[in-house]
């Protein structure tokens, strides 16, 4: 279902200043104490998400990772790709294990990521996003409930911006949702975005899955790779290939909240909708 509006917690959380400085130190310590739940030293799920220069960026994403309501052992997992602001000196005060990866490329991030992880399972999420308290759980039962899925994926609606509402982005994803169902049925990796995905982490280990021609870099700069999939695509498809299903979860629990990042590079709302009319239909 897709909302024409931001829910009360989406709301919620973007009320809160993205500068920890702007917290009092009661509400850094209870923000620390929340996260420590998600640092299991034997972790079922690890949540993968990388990071370059968001010392002003992922703190609304760590708070809604923080409100996670799961019965399942968790460990976070931030992989420093090389940041040149405060991203790592943040994670260190609230107590996020993270992990510096020195090569450029947000695939590099990930296949780090990928072999620190302890977790069965990883869910790989991005540090502009805003996850619901149940995503953890309704991502990682999608692979629990049937051992042919290696891989699943959740669906996302934007956040907006002060060039565009939320209405009009309620609009594009009613619009887009059409091509995203299309695609399910025959290339279901293309619809595999490593802001809201998830796989078996030794499925994902035995393909090889991050490794593409051209890593790209952050902020979109976009590279040449197979298929025309980027590194997380690259990964579901080969899983696929390997014999595993991708699995779409419908529940609201795994709709993500995104900036509109990737929609501006596209050159707004509407050049990013006809691009992908033109490209799939």
């Amino acid at each position: 279902m897709i909302n024409f509006s931001m829910p009360k917690w989406v709301k919620n959380i973007l009320q809160k200043p993205l500068d920890i400085k702007q917290f009092t130190d009661a509400e850094v310590a209870d923000l620390k104490q929340k996260l420590s739940k998600l640092s299991s030293t034997n972790p079922l799920v690890s949540v993968v998400i990388p990071a370059w220069n968001e010392e002003l960026g992922i703190l609304h994403t760590l708070i809604s990772l923080a409100n996670t309501n799961t019965k399942y052992d968790v460990e976070l997992l931030i992989i420093d790709n090389n940041s040149t602001d405060g991203t790592a000196a943040l994670l260190k005060s609230l107590g996020v294990k993270t992990f510096l990866e020195t090569k450029q490329g947000v695939g590099h991030a990930r296949t780090c990521g990928l072999h620190q992880a302890k977790g069965k399972y990883i869910l790989t999420g991005d540090s502009d996003t805003l996850y619901p308290a149940g995503w953890i759980t309704a991502m990682v039962e999608g692979m629990l409930n049937d051992s042919q899925v290696y891989c699943v994926h959740g669906s996302y609606s934007f956040l907006p911006s002060d060039s565009t509402p939320r209405w009009q982005y309620g609009l594009y994803e009613v619009l887009s949702g059409f091509i995203i169902k299309r695609k399910e049925k025959t290339q279901p990796f293309l619809n595999t975005l490593g802001f809201n995905s998830g796989f078996i982490r030794q499925k994902g280990i035995d393909v090889n899955g991050y490794d593409i021609e051209t890593q790209r870099t952050f902020r979109g700069a976009a590279g040449v790779s197979e298929e025309n999939a980027t590194e997380d695509g690259m990964m579901a498809l080969r899983l696929m290939q390997s014999g595993g299903k991708i699995k779409a979860i419908d529940s609201i629990e795994a709709r993500v909240w995104t900036s509109d990042r990737r929609i501006q590079l596209d050159g707004g709302l509407k050049s990013a909708l006809m691009l992908r009319i033109k490209k799939y239909l």
